[in-house]
């Protein structure tokens, strides 16, 4: 509460008669909590400026799933396409998530961490925050068993040349339409059975000159997630791999 005139008159003459250290600690004793206050508002207010200043365009969300590329490698299949797209990379970005491992029956030291990058797949491709993954075999099986990837003619054909190029190397993965997963593991069904189809919605790239030069030598997929925001982008980006050498 504000004092009367007359105080207010009293505390600024007894104000004026102190000399600087007096005043500052006068000024850190009365108006503490005002002041942490107004620092805490401009701290947030230059933290959120910077983070404006500086967020880049996340332009492609790429997932490494049982597959490490290591360092060389890795600033390949993302830095180096900023370059190869013209794009800053002060400014742009591909997000990449790594260290994603599954596993149909991880063993019990690995169940943990199998559970919880799948979970962390899910979460990325139900907030539309993945486009595209490289991955094993196993990898591969299953994010397609799942149907978490689009078929390759919707991908490529919309590029003829790129679809003529890309041809040789189309994968079939196999789709589960319904199954009784839930009713086996509980004992309700004495067999397990799926209904499912063979779709092309992967492509097989142990042969292209990247990762052949990179020295890896198991089988290596990429395919693109269904809600994919970015499918001109993912096209652009097998483009670089299959010519990146």
């Amino acid at each position: 509460m504000r004092g009367s005139p007359e105080e207010r008159v009293a505390v600024k003459k007894s104000f004026e008669r102190m000399n600087l250290k007096e005043k500052a600690e006068y000024i850190i004793t009365y108006y503490k909590l005002p002041l942490f206050t107004a620092f805490v508002v401009l701290a947030v207010a230059i933290s959120s400026l910077y983070h404006f200043v500086t967020k880049k365009e996340e332009v492609l969300y790429l997932a490494y799933v049982n597959f490490a590329p290591g360092e060389t490698l890795s600033g390949q299949l993302s830095d180096e396409y900023l370059t190869y797209t013209d794009r800053d990379p002060q400014k742009t970005d591909v997000l990449v998530y790594e260290a994603l491992y599954i596993d149909e029956d991880p063993s019990l030291a690995d169940h943990q961490y199998a559970y919880a990058s799948r979970m962390k797949i899910l979460g990325a491709v139900n907030a539309g925050r993945m486009d595209v993954a490289i991955m094993n075999e196993n990898a591969y099986r299953q994010l397609s068993e799942s149907g978490l990837l689009l078929k390759m003619d919707m991908v490529l054909k919309p590029d003829p040349a790129l679809y003529e190029q890309m041809k040789p190397y189309i994968t079939e993965g196999t789709v589960i339409l319904e199954d009784n997963s839930v009713e086996y593991n509980l004992n309700e069904a004495d067999t397990y059975e799926a209904v499912t189809e063979q779709v092309e919605n992967g492509i097989d790239v142990s042969e292209f000159p990247v990762f052949v030069n990179a020295g890896i030598k198991d089988k290596l997929y990429i395919g693109v997630i269904g809600n994919t925001r970015h499918i001109e982008e993912a096209r652009t980006y097998f483009s670089y791999l299959l010519n990146h050498k």
